[in-house]
């Protein structure tokens, strides 16, 4: 074998077993994966994980929000004080503004599920208007599920 035969055998190789360690998914493995919709998952999510990125806003004034609305209960949501938990709801503000940001993320499959802004004096006005802004968007889903279902 000459040179350039052995050397293009041996990048092949490499390019083999890259492709295979790397994290590669063959057309198998991509098919027999269950794959969940936006829509699925709002209607079934349970654990909400509330993390602030401004001290203006904490997680406990959303959380609080989230609980008092009616619901909350009966769709059978729970806060958590688990990172893990099914979907974790971000809260940001942007300084010198009265803006606050929020998004809603499905941890598993990493699917933005919400996202918005509220415009409020303080983070407790901001918690109030994101709490109410996420109920009614999951209710979108999850109240069309129990129309269907009548």
């Amino acid at each position: 074998m000459s040179l350039p035969v052995r050397l293009t055998l041996v990048v092949m190789v490499i390019c083999v077993l890259l492709a295979n360690f790397s994290g590669v998914q063959s057309d198998e493995t991509k098919q027999g994966e269950v794959k969940q919709t936006p829509a699925e998952i709002m209607r079934s999510f349970t654990t909400i994980y509330v993390h602030s990125k401004t001290w203006l806003a904490k997680p406990e004034f959303v959380a609080g929000q989230l609980q008092k609305e009616k619901e909350f209960d009966a769709w059978g949501l729970a806060i958590s004080n688990n990172p893990n938990a099914d979907v974790i709801v971000e809260i940001d503000h942007q300084p010198g503004w009265f803006y606050y940001t929020y998004s809603m993320t499905h941890q598993a499959s990493g699917i933005v599920l919400a996202t918005g802004k509220v415009t409020a004096a303080d983070g407790k006005l901001a918690s109030t208007q994101i709490g109410k802004k996420l109920i009614k968007r999951i209710a979108q889903y999850r109240n069309a599920s129990d129309k269907k279902s009548e």
